[in-house]
C-alpha cells in the first residue's frame, strides 16, 4: 500500500519554481485541496491519458523519458489550439510494485517538459492502481483573435504537415522489434516535441484548421474531413521520406509511404488553408510539405489511401 501523503510531498518537490514568464499563473500553488489562478481571459482545456502497456513501457522508456512525453503529448493540444499553456494537472494511479524512486523520477522528466514550455504545476492526485497511469489535464489561455478548429476546411484547400511523418512510428516499431540501432527513430518516438512554434506561424497567418497528428496522418485528416464535410485525397509527395525511416524500411520490408500515411505520435500540426496561405507559411516554416488536398464531399471522407493501411490506435499499438 502506497503511503499517499508522503508521496505527495515527494512528487511536489518536482513542480517547477519558475515558468519563465515575469508572474506565475497560479496564485495559490499546488498543495492545497486546490489551486487558484490568475485570471485567464479565454480558458482552453484538455485532457490525456497515458497509460502502461497502451501509451507506454517500462522496458521500452526510462521513467523520465515517459513523463516528458506525457507532457509533451497533452500540451501538444493546446498547441493546435494556439493556446499558450498555463498549468497541469495529473492524476497517478500507481500498482504496488511501483517504486516511489520511479514516480519521481517520471515527475523529473514532466518538470523538464514543464519547464521548457513554461507551465505550471498546478496538482493532482495519487491513488493505487492495477496499471500504472497518468491522466493529465491541462489549462491554457487562448488567443483573442483567432481558434482554429476541424470544421474550418473546405473545397480548394491544401492538407499541409509542418513537419515529417512516420517517425515516432518506426521508431515504436523498432523498440518492439528490439532493434535499437535507429537510435534517431527512437527518439522520435519516445522524445516528440509540441509545436507551439509552428503554431504561433500558422496563427499569424490566420490558418483556421489545425490538429495535431496523434492519431497518424491518415487518422487525423480524417477528423478534419468529417468535421468539415469534405472529401481529402492524400498524397505522398516525392522526396518527403524520411532518409531514416527509408532505411529501417527497406531493413525490414516495410513500405516507407504506408508508415508516412498511418503513423501516428509525431505531433507534427496538420493544418488545411488556401494555397496562397501556405506559400507565405512555407517561408517562415520551410520543413512544411503538402500531403493532401480538399475536395469536395464523394461519399468517403479520405481518398488516395491504400487499402492495408489504418490510423494508429492506442491499444493495438499499430
Amino acid at each position: 500500500m502506497i503511503n499517499e501523503f508522503e508521496l505527495i510531498e515527494k512528487l511536489l518537490a518536482y513542480a517547477p519554481e519558475k515558468t519563465g514568464r515575469s508572474d506565475s499563473p497560479l496564485r495559490v500553488p499546488a498543495g492545497d485541496d486546490a489551486c487558484l489562478l490568475n485570471q485567464i481571459k479565454n480558458p482552453v482545456v484538455t485532457t490525456d491519458t497515458q497509460r502502461h502497456g497502451v501509451h507506454f513501457k517500462l522496458d521500452w522508456q526510462t521513467p523520465e523519458e515517459i513523463g516528458q512525453k506525457a507532457v509533451t503529448s497533452t500540451l501538444s493540444d493546446l498547441a493546435a489550439s494556439y493556446a499558450m499553456p498555463i498549468s497541469l494537472f495529473v492524476n497517478l494511479a500507481v500498482p504496488p510494485s511501483i517504486k516511489d524512486s520511479t514516480l519521481e523520477k517520471i515527475y523529473k522528466g514532466m518538470k523538464k517538459a514543464l519547464v521548457h514550455y513554461s507551465c505550471t504545476l498546478g496538482g493532482g492526485n495519487v491513488s493505487e492502481g492495477r496499471d500504472l497511469s497518468l491522466d493529465l489535464f491541462a489549462i491554457g489561455e487562448g488567443r483573442d483573435d483567432i481558434f482554429p478548429v476541424r470544421s474550418s476546411a473546405t473545397a480548394g484547400y491544401g492538407v499541409y504537415s509542418t513537419g515529417p511523418l512516420g517517425l515516432a512510428a518506426s521508431g515504436l516499431d523498432a523498440l518492439k522489434r528490439g532493434d535499437v540501432s535507429f537510435t534517431r527513430l527512437v527518439s522520435c518516438f519516445k522524445n516528440p516535441y509540441a509545436r507551439f512554434d509552428a503554431a504561433e506561424i500558422l496563427a499569424e497567418n490566420r490558418v483556421m484548421c489545425v490538429i495535431d497528428i496523434s492519431d497518424g496522418l491518415a487518422g487525423d485528416a480524417g477528423h478534419i474531413a468529417k468535421a468539415s464535410g469534405v472529401s481529402i485525397k492524400l498524397v505522398v509527395p516525392p522526396g518527403q521520406i524520411d532518409p531514416d525511416m527509408s532505411a529501417y524500411c527497406e531493413k525490414y520490408g516495410l513500405i516507407p509511404e504506408n508508415m508516412l500515411l498511418a503513423g501516428g505520435e509525431d505531433y507534427e500540426l496538420l493544418f488545411a488553408c488556401a494555397p496562397e496561405t501556405f506559400d507565405r507559411v512555407k517561408k517562415r516554416l520551410p520543413d512544411t510539405f503538402q500531403v493532401g488536398e480538399c475536395l469536395p464531399f464523394c461519399g468517403q471522407h479520405i481518398t488516395g489511401l491504400p487499402a492495408d493501411v489504418a490510423s494508429f490506435s492506442h491499444g493495438t499499438g499499430s
